[in-house]
């Protein structure tokens, strides 16, 4: 891990963990739901430029990245690199608007799955940068990437 690495996980860790307390998994789908309102208008009046397809894959490859940790709490994973969820390098404006929804609307439904199945919300999974984070940190976490980030989509 690069010190920048090291000194964004450092940050962001205390963030997510304080952002996530007293949340319940509905909650938190809640929350995606609302931040999907807010992005979604976003993604899809941005302009087809690289730096726009650059950013939505990122989110969406961060997103089914932190997921996909998040779903395998019963057995983690050895640290991956989320790149593996990204979107395949010249993938299309749309082909990444509509990746980004579909990742978003798994993730509310994983949350909401949880939820109701009584998955332990307590249960911890290691995050690449910010070492180990609840469950219910990692749906904060998946919340917070893309919001922290808008400003970087360009319409």
């Amino acid at each position: 891990m690069s010190l920048m690495q090291r000194l964004i996980g450092a940050a962001l860790r205390p963030r997510v963990k304080r952002k996530a307390q007293g949340k319940t998994f509905e909650q938190l789908a809640d929350q995606l739901v609302a931040s999907r309102d807010f992005l979604m208008p976003r993604v899809l009046a941005a302009k087809d430029t690289p730096g726009n397809r650059e950013v939505i894959n990122h989110w969406l490859g961060i997103e089914r990245w932190s997921l996909g940790n998040a779903q395998s709490w019963e057995d983690p994973p050895a640290p991956r690199s989320y790149r593996t969820s990204r979107l395949p390098e010249g993938a299309t404006l749309a082909e990444l608007q509509s990746g980004f929804a579909s990742a978003r609307e798994a993730s509310i439904a994983a949350a909401r799955e949880f939820a109701r199945s009584g998955v332990n919300p307590e249960a911890v999974v290691t995050h690449n940068d910010l070492g180990p984070l609840t469950l219910l940190e990692w749906f904060q976490y998946i919340d917070d990437h893309s919001r922290r980030e808008v400003i970087r989509l360009r319409r």
